[in-house]
């Protein structure tokens, strides 16, 4: 036969509750006072949306032309002139035509091509034959260009004119220095240099014209 120890001395479970309660209680009366306990606080808040409009374009100056170092390089010095005995043309005196100065700083330690091309091939039926005995001088940095350097051979190039593209060349020549292009006189029958025959008796009726060119070989 079982049984159950009704004994004062031994607590129930709730008694063991509300003395657990009771000691809490006085724990956080006493940490309160001593200010031991901080409560941590929280707030919410939401996104709207405001103000809109485009990504504004980044401002830019205006571009400018691009130009060349060799724009000016170039100038004419004279324009070529033909003496007429009959059918016979000649060359009357030394002359310079072009300078080409590409003195300075920005043209040293680069080589440059000069040309001297025909621009009006069509124009000269009026000559049974044509061909030109050009010279190049080369000149120090900032050289002075002289008629009297002219003699048939300096640096001298023959443009035969009988074809569409009838130039003449000098290429890779260093920088910093000028160059002088002109022609020497001559009676205009050297078949190995300036040849001037007209077709007709009366001289022709139209004249050679040229273009100089400068441009960068390296």
């Amino acid at each position: 036969m079982s049984s159950i120890d009704h004994s004062p001395h031994t607590a129930s479970p709730r008694s063991r509750s509300r003395r657990r309660l009771a000691a809490w209680l006085a724990f956080g009366v006493v940490g309160l006072a001593l200010g031991a306990v901080w409560a941590t606080g929280f707030i919410g808040f939401t996104a709207g949306n405001g103000a809109t409009g485009e990504s504004p374009a980044m401002a830019k100056g205006v571009p400018a032309d691009n130009t060349s170092a060799l724009n000016s390089v170039a100038t004419k010095v004279n324009d070529l002139t033909f003496d007429w005995a009959g059918r016979w043309g000649s060359i009357p005196a030394d002359k310079i035509l072009v300078k080409v100065d590409l003195s300075g700083s920005q043209f040293a330690g680069k080589t440059y091509n000069v040309a001297v091309l025909l621009t009006n091939t069509s124009d000269l039926t009026d000559y049974a034959s044509l061909q030109l005995n050009f010279e190049n001088s080369y000149k120090a940095a900032s050289g002075t260009c002289a008629a009297a350097d002219y003699d048939g051979t300096v640096n001298n190039k023959v443009m035969n004119i009988d074809d569409e593209d009838a130039g003449v060349y000098w290429n890779a020549l260093p920088g910093d220095a000028v160059y002088c292009i002109g022609i020497a006189a001559a009676p205009g029958d050297d078949i190995a240099k300036t040849f001037i025959r007209s077709a007709q008796d009366a001289f022709p009726n139209a004249f050679p014209a040229f273009v100089t060119t400068v441009d960068r070989a390296s």
